[in-house]
């Protein structure tokens, strides 16, 4: 136990230093570098801390007047490796967002928002989620800045998620509450939250517009970790009843298709990110429905290859937008002999959400259609059909953005070489998709134990009742 909170400590020592030292007066350049040693440090202790035995828990009655409380601080086998993906989130974003886009103030809040997700991962109390929940939009509307219309959809859309997270909260873990009717409304209410989160349909509206019109940046390090998603696994998982699950599933296999089919037909580059990344983190919650052990592993390891990849894509397409301006997909650019490695590394990730052989997005769909055809077979057509779509629209964007005649950008006086730091930074992602896809063993027993723990608590919450 003393091991995993020395190196929890240090992992979360981190991005509070970086926010820390924001303040002080430091050239923003050295903060930046400071900023990538902190996140890769950081990265290194989540994964030991991963590799370790899983017992660490603190507990406390202050939230619930259930006995032995809910676990306030705790690593198991769920959150074990969500560590790692904040971490290697904000590695990412220090590494590769352009510097213009990356100030003094977007390094605080960079840092700011992984503690945040951090601390998330490390709790299943109702009461602490939601504060977290609160701070992590407050900080979201923060970064957004002069992006005003942007920020009232964000405000309305996640302001009201936030709102009902709280009601949900309250209803579910009220004194006199608790094993009531109200309780089951409750969780009715935390669902309706957790779908606001996620941009599943019917409440997807803010998603392809965030993306289009506001800052990718902030945008991608909000969504990619899917809190969303882990709201959902710690808090109506074990309680829901199978139908309120089934109604979450079909809701999110519509989704997914849909999303995926709109990524098809954009002319806008970041606008299709937003319907791709809608279509991936709603084949999670399809694997939240708890057919079987498998499949709800397959939605856990399709919430790491997708939200990994996913994010990778998109700070591809950022990185890319900075050498040469907004992207509009309605033509052919050109520029795969000006930058390969970027077309190599958007072409691969975007290959990995997609779930092709031999990266990490191939096993998680495969867990999660193997596992859950039987009992659940429009699933499976859902996911081939989603699968199929994401799969055209990401090579449409890649024929778009890299293919075409070289003299769109022949007289052009930019740099579009990456920077040693951009590439090493897509290469390890392209690494871990395609490492983690070939030899996947070990995360997938972990994702196998941690959906045997969420099917036993799920179990034990039953019988109480």
């Amino acid at each position: 136990m003393s091991n995993v909170g020395a190196w929890l400590t240090v992992a979360a020592a981190m991005p509070s230093l970086i926010a820390g030292a924001s303040s002080a007066r430091i050239e923003v350049e050295r903060l930046r570098r400071l900023a990538v040693v902190g996140a890769a440090v950081m990265l290194a202790a989540s994964l030991i801390v991963a590799m370790l035995p899983h017992a660490f828990e603190l507990r406390t009655s202050a939230f619930t007047s259930e006995p032995g409380g809910e676990a306030v601080l705790r690593v198991d086998a769920l959150s074990s490796v969500l560590l790692p993906l904040a971490a290697g989130l904000w590695l990412l974003t220090v590494a590769v967002t352009p510097r213009a886009a990356l100030d003094r103030g977007g390094l605080r809040r960079t840092a700011l928002a992984t503690l945040i997700t951090f601390a998330s991962f490390l709790t299943e109390s109702a009461v602490v989620l939601l504060l977290l929940s609160a701070g992590s939009l407050w900080t979201f509307l923060t970064a957004l800045g002069g992006h005003q219309y942007q920020r009232r959809i964000v405000a309305v859309y996640l302001g009201a998620s936030t709102v009902l997270f709280g009601v949900g909260v309250a209803l579910l873990i009220g004194p006199h509450t608790q094993g009531t009717r109200w309780a089951s409304v409750g969780l009715w209410i935390i669902a309706a939250a957790a779908l606001l989160r996620k941009g599943i349909v019917p409440f997807h509206a803010w998603v392809p517009e965030l993306f289009d019109r506001g800052r990718l940046g902030p945008t991608i390090l909000y969504s990619a970790p899917q809190v969303g998603a882990y709201m959902t696994v710690v808090l109506i998982v074990p309680r829901a009843t199978p139908e309120l699950l089934r109604i979450i599933a079909v809701l999110a296999l519509a989704t997914s298709v849909y999303g995926a089919a709109l990524a098809l037909v954009q002319t806008s580059a970041r606008r299709a990110c937003g319907y791709l990344f809608m279509s991936q983190s709603a084949l999670v919650m399809a694997g939240l429905d708890c057919t079987s052990t498998s499949a709800l592993a397959g939605g856990l390891v399709v919430w790491l290859s997708a939200g990994l990849a996913f994010a990778g894509l998109a700070r591809s397409v950022l990185v890319l937008e900075a050498r040469r301006g907004r992207l509009d997909l309605s033509s052919y650019h050109g520029g795969y002999d000006r930058t390969p490695l970027l077309a190599i590394s958007f072409l691969t990730m975007g290959l990995a959400c997609t779930g092709f052989p031999g990266t990490l997005g191939f096993v998680g769909q495969e867990l999660l259609v193997n596992g859950a055809v039987d009992a659940f077979p429009v699933m499976g057509f859902a996911i081939v059909a989603a699968s199929a779509l994401t799969g055209l629209a990401v090579l449409r964007m890649y024929f778009s953005l890299f293919c075409g005649r070289r003299d769109v950008f022949a007289h052009s006086a930019l740099r579009f070489e990456l920077t040693r730091r951009e590439a090493w930074t897509l290469v390890a992602v392209i690494v871990a998709l395609i490492g983690l896809g070939i030899a996947p063993r070990p995360l997938v027993d972990s994702r196998l134990a941690a959906s045997d723990r969420i099917l036993r608590e799920r179990a034990h919450m039953s019988a109480r009742e």
